[in-house]
């Protein structure tokens, strides 16, 4: 797990806490030098009194302040503010100074201390926006010049050396190297890139000169949109925190009248005074917002991106999960799963012939050939000429003659005799060598390693119905879902299908967790209770849908986010439960006289620091790779 990390503060928050920590220190100097004026020098007590009311408005004056705006506003997060100003008030008119003065300065040194230890929420913004390169190298007119990263423009081409980090998202334009994504994507694994690969700003090139051709810059890049997601999540509200404020404008009048009540049966100003000191609901308050902050810190060191904490409610009340097909329970590409070789051929001479033809071609089909036969050791010799027929295949012209792999329709048309077989799982491409036909290969999208893996983890964190969808074959999915165990499919659906079976679950009375990573997942992520786009750095269209995104394609990342989102809800619940807890406690044994309006100053923070404590332990969380 990463090492904490200092955060700093910026001008105006350094200012603000210089201010107050300077009002702290001269209200508490002249508070205690009026309490001695007037133990040492008892005939001038009216002197001693005044220096200490001096103390009182000091140290007072930001609570005055923030209660009066408060009222105005009718902002219920003020309520701490306006009880305080209204205790200060009662023990200034029956002359209790020292009490007047500590309780706000007790409190404040409380809240400098809460503000100072959760201020470190900001870390994993601030620790992103540190990833962006600070300067670019342009390249323009032949020439090259160094330019700050912002003054980069949609269009510029600049040079990339080994070790410098990728200013801009862009494409490459020219050279290959190694890209380390890992600060965007979470992969650990180094992307290899050429000429037509997307890159990300932020990400490290590794190994190679490339040139780049940029495609996004500043709020318009992979880090720029994770950040904006960030901010907003870190502003957005828990439900149990918008739970409170709707009722809290009936706390306010319950504490005056418990206050009221006590003044008027036991004619003690103290005891009414230690109540509205101890009603701060502090706890109550930061129930929510610390928990949440902890669980974003945890999540976008996972790669993990939430939008907003509603998250936290509806997360835990998923019991179907609907996943996209290709590219989201499945890799994305093609792979060879098995060689036919014809009668006399070997296999491995099967496949060096495929990889020969296909190589030099980009086609899925092509590049899925040559790494089959690179991964058995089979050395690709490169062909004379290559020449693709749009739609069919390719063909290679070679010293052991005419090379062809493709389709068994256009082998057909070529005149070349053979039995086209229907394959079960994927696609058949056949290869030939002048008239003969050699044999062919069965290629398809494969799940993902992790797929078995994190589809059980979902069971076991309450998943209760599994749902695949897919715009390929009935077969293909047929397949995929039996090997992962799957509940239910649906095969060759188009975008609006998608949103329509998403709308059929919830009207089972199913809630949904939609899973994709495309286009044509948008208006179903969009639709669910809960969207989750997965690999979304690269799709902005699926991120737009969503409401959580899980950087990179990893998906076990999907139990993970459930059981840190499951853990944060304890989190919080446990905080109310506490915070209310603690405020009746206190209330009572303030009307009861058992505390005095000092010692409620000191305990009325003892809740926010159990709140702070226990969202605190989500910070300890690791991942299950870690």
């Amino acid at each position: 797990m990463a090492a904490a990390r200092r955060v700093d503060l910026d001008s105006g928050e350094q200012r603000e806490m210089a201010l107050r920590l300077g009002s702290v220190l001269l209200g508490g100097g002249l508070l205690a030098l009026g309490w001695g004026w007037g133990y040492f020098q008892p005939a001038q007590a009216a002197v001693a009194g005044m220096v200490q009311l001096v103390a009182v408005v000091i140290v007072a004056w930001p609570v005055f302040a923030q209660a009066a705006q408060g009222f105005v506003s009718k902002d219920p997060g003020s309520y701490t503010e306006q009880l305080v100003a209204l205790a200060i008030l009662a023990a200034v008119v029956i002359g209790d100074f020292t009490t007047a003065g500590l309780v706000p300065l007790l409190m404040e040194v409380g809240h400098l201390l809460e503000e100072r230890s959760v201020m470190g929420a900001r870390a994993a913004i601030e620790g992103i926006e540190k990833l962006h390169a600070r300067s670019a190298t342009l390249f323009e007119a032949g020439a090259e010049r160094t330019v700050a990263s912002e003054d980069l423009r949609v269009g510029d081409v600049v040079v990339v050396r080994p070790g410098e980090t990728i200013p801009a998202d862009a494409v490459v334009v020219q050279g290959r190297s190694s890209v380390d994504q890992s600060s965007v994507t979470g992969e650990s694994m180094h992307e290899d890139v050429g000429p037509g690969s997307p890159v990300f700003a932020g990400t490290i090139n590794l190994d190679g000169l490339v040139q780049l051709e940029v495609r996004g810059v500043g709020g318009d890049t992979a880090l720029g949109r994770v950040i904006e997601l960030l901010r907003e999540a870190e502003e957005s509200k828990a439900p149990i925190t918008r739970l409170l404020e709707r009722y809290a404008t009936a706390y306010l009048p319950i504490v005056l009248g418990v206050a009221a009540v006590v003044l008027f049966t036991t004619g003690k100003v103290d005891r009414a005074i230690a109540v509205l000191v101890v009603a701060c609901p502090c706890a109550l308050v930061l129930s929510g917002p610390v928990a949440m902050v902890a669980a974003l810190a945890v999540a976008s060191k996972w790669s993990i991106l939430i939008k907003g904490s509603s998250f936290l409610e509806r997360v835990s009340e998923v019991d179907t999960v609907v996943l996209d097909k290709t590219g989201t329970v499945t890799l994305g590409s093609l792979s060879v799963l098995e060689v036919h070789a014809g009668e006399g051929v070997d296999e491995a001479e099967l496949l060096r012939v495929a990889a020969r033809c296909g190589h030099g071609s980009l086609h899925p089909v092509s590049r899925a050939v040559v790494q089959a036969a690179r991964s058995r050791g089979i050395e690709v010799t490169p062909p004379q000429q290559l020449r693709e027929q749009a739609g069919q295949g390719v063909q290679a012209q070679t010293d052991e003659g005419m090379l062809r792999l493709g389709r068994a329709s256009w082998l057909v048309e070529l005149d070349l005799g053979f039995e086209a077989v229907e394959p079960s799982r994927g696609i058949a491409v056949y290869v030939a060598r002048d008239a003969e036909v050699l044999g062919w290969l069965e290629l398809a999208d494969t799940p993902r390693p992790e797929a078995a893996e994190a589809l059980a983890g979902l069971r076991a964190l309450g998943a209760k119905r599994l749902v695949l969808l897919t715009g390929d074959r009935h077969a293909v999915a047929a397949q995929v879902a039996a090997d992962l165990g799957f509940d239910d499919f649906e095969a060759e659906v188009l975008p609006e299908r998608k949103a329509e079976l998403v709308a059929e679950e919830q009207a089972a009375g199913r809630r949904v967790m939609m899973v994709g990573d495309g286009v044509n997942d948008a208006l179903a992520l969009r639709s669910a209770d809960v969207g989750v786009a997965v690999g979304a750095v690269i799709n902005e269209v699926a991120l737009g849908g969503a409401d959580i995104a899980l950087m990179g394609n990893n998906l076990a990342r999907l139990p993970q986010m459930v059981d840190l989102a499951n853990r944060t809800r304890r989190t919080v619940n446990l905080n109310v439960t506490v915070g209310v807890g603690f405020s009746v406690g206190m209330l009572t044994l303030a009307a009861l006289g058992v505390i005095s309006p000092l010692l409620g100053a000191l305990l009325h923070n003892g809740g926010a620091i159990f709140v702070v404590a226990n969202s605190a332990r989500l910070l300890t969380l690791v991942r299950d790779e870690d």
